[in-house]
């Protein structure tokens, strides 16, 4: 059995195609097919039904491949481990970003840094809401994620190293009738503009008004920080962010205003979530080394 041989057979899998396959691994049709003929024949079963429209996993197939994936991983991470005892770390790794990032916390700023100290690693960053980033961690989809960490407990297979916990404010109109400091009760029928359900901001802040016994009226989800701050300006409702970001935005000449709520002890905590045991890949260690060496400082006094 040759490494070649299992990439062949993952790149299949992959794309469900012997012709895409032979493209994606820089080789003849011909000459991929005959690999999967002999590693057939070496296993001694079929691993693909194939017809002249499909290609598709055979039972054998798919209980081999996940065997497969684990030994080229296997592979991968010995190369990468000499490669570290050489001093030449490389490699490419997958970063979860949450939508609204403290300003402590400049991902390009520190992808420059980071980059200068290790110019063979690759960093490709995914947004989306924690949930899902917390989901693509425990499936190994993500080596680690930079999240407001969600109420909830996280999967046991999963630890949170907190990196800050930052004060919320509100963000109105600028001729909004209401004008702070406000109670939380007092917004109890006010039209809110949030993320949707499974972003971490979302939850810690439903969190704190539950806490203070208030069930918020969310009347605009939307996925972007500025939308929210665009939505507040004009006067669709409040928006609830973190104070660094809303004094920025309310310095905007059609910026929003600030709405200092009480009774809610509203704040979010900023973590960087990894497997339990740490990222698998030394490219992927290091970078949670310099996560963890940011500023953890709030940068707007209070």
């Amino acid at each position: 059995m040759e490494l070649r041989q299992l990439r062949y057979f993952l790149a299949i899998a992959r794309t469900r195609s012997f012709s895409a396959a032979a493209a994606s691994e820089f080789v003849v049709q011909s000459a991929l097919s005959q690999q999967i003929r002999k590693l057939e024949d070496e296993l001694d079963v079929k691993l693909f039904d194939r017809t002249t429209r499909s290609v598709r996993l055979t039972r054998e197939g798919e209980h081999l491949l996940p065997l497969a994936e684990r030994a080229l991983a296997d592979i991968d991470l010995v190369a990468s481990e000499a490669a570290g005892l050489r001093g030449l770390i490389s490699g490419h790794i997958a970063v979860g970003m949450m939508e609204c990032p403290p300003l402590t916390l400049d991902m390009a700023v520190l992808l420059c840094n980071f980059h200068a100290r290790y110019p063979g690693i690759e960093v490709a960053l995914r947004s989306g809401g924690s949930d899902r980033m917390v989901e693509q961690i425990h499936a190994a989809e993500l080596d680690l994620a930079i999240l407001g960490l969600p109420p909830k407990p996280l999967p046991a297979k999963l630890i949170a190293r907190e990196l800050l916990t930052e004060d919320l404010v509100g963000l109105i109109t600028v001729d909004h009738p209401l004008s702070g400091p406000v109670p939380a009760r007092a917004l109890d029928r006010v039209r809110f503009i949030d993320f949707p359900p499974g972003y971490g901001l979302r939850e810690q802040v439903d969190q704190c008004f539950a806490r203070a016994g208030i069930d918020r009226h969310v009347a605009f989800e939307v996925v972007r920080v500025e939308e929210m701050i665009r939505f507040a300006a004009l006067g669709l409702g409040v928006a609830v962010l973190p104070r660094s970001i809303a004094v920025h935005a309310a310095q905007r000449p059609d910026g929003p205003r600030i709405l200092q709520i009480t009774g809610a002890d509203l704040r979010r905590t900023v973590a960087v979530v990894h497997r339990h045991d740490g990222p698998s890949s030394p490219a992927a260690r290091r970078f949670l080394e310099f996560v963890a060496d940011m500023p953890t400082t709030d940068p707007v006094p209070r």
